[in-house]
């Protein structure tokens, strides 16, 4: 029997900035949110963020992007829309800074080859952010969502890649898997933590094969 999702966040839009979407080091916490969401804002100062729409309902977010004449985007027509679906078991933790909104989703990308990645978006004011945030919470806080994301959690201590004593197997600012491979990184102690994360990685794209099974 097909599992039927409770009707528990009303269905909303959110008009928002797109900050960036950037891996994530860890399954959910606000110490793998925070210094990725600080490379955010710093580049914000250089680069303005375009505008997305986020959906939010209780199946999950839908992400609308609407193309626009300074946006070159291979294979995309301008004035397109783009649409990207994340289902509601996917979001792992939300964290509120002001009048932006970040969040970890679970899920894989097979261009970064990675499973796990920090989303932030700035609203038009700490209020809206405030609304978005407590949606997601709802969201996330869901039992069985909470069940799922701990099993994966015990199952990555069980092989290694996570510590049980605080759940932290990663430091702040680690480079991406991209520059882990390309050999970027120096010294055995930080072998030995990149090479946590993409055990990690590694972990949670298997465990998301079995899912989507």
């Amino acid at each position: 029997m097909a599992f039927k999702l409770k009707k528990d966040v009303k269905k909303s839009s959110y008009y928002v900035w797109f900050l960036g979407s950037k891996e994530s080091n860890g399954l959910r916490g606000n110490e793998y949110i925070i210094p990725i969401l600080n490379e955010f804002i710093e580049k914000e100062k250089v680069v303005e963020p375009f505008k997305i729409t986020l959906q939010i309902s209780h199946k999950g977010i839908k992400i609308i992007q609407n193309i626009s004449e300074n946006q070159n985007l291979a294979n995309v027509k301008k004035n397109d829309l783009i649409k990207h679906f994340i289902p509601q078991h996917s979001i792992t933790c939300v964290y509120q800074h002001e009048d932006i909104v970040s969040m970890i989703m679970l899920l894989y990308n097979p261009v970064t080859k990675c499973p796990l990645h920090v989303h932030a978006y700035r609203c038009d004011s700490v209020e809206t952010a405030t609304i978005l945030t407590k949606q997601l919470t709802v969201i996330i806080e869901r039992p069985e969502n909470v069940k799922k994301i701990n099993d994966m959690e015990m199952k990555m201590i069980n092989k290694g890649v996570i510590n049980s004593a605080n759940l932290k197997y990663a430091k702040q600012n680690l480079s991406t898997r991209e520059s882990e491979t390309s050999g970027t990184s120096s010294g055995s102690g930080s072998s030995a933590i990149n090479d946590k994360v993409i055990n990690l990685y590694d972990c949670l794209t298997a465990e998301l094969k079995l899912i989507e099974a």
